[in-house]
């Protein structure tokens, strides 16, 4: 399973339950088993789903973080 570690909302099926509004957090590796970590955007809630047990992952959203720009003085006449 790819799961691309990005800035995107994912759906998740495991084990007859469905998932959604999920951010990816992390991938685990314990004693051969592999883990990924989601956590609810909505909720707050945090999911640790085994890997081999996942039914279907589906990218809804990519989402764009936020730029800001830095208005610390860029010359002279920003200074005091």
């Amino acid at each position: 399973m790819n799961i691309i570690a990005d800035n995107g909302l994912y759906e998740v099926e495991y084990e007859n339950e469905h998932y959604e509004q999920l951010e990816f957090v992390r991938i685990d590796h314990i004693c051969e088993i592999s883990y990924v970590t989601f956590k609810n955007i909505l909720t707050g809630e945090v999911y640790t789903f085994d890997m081999d047990r996942i039914k279907r992952v589906r990218k809804i959203m990519k989402v764009t973080p936020l730029i800001k720009e830095n208005h610390v003085a860029e010359n002279s006449s920003h200074s005091l």
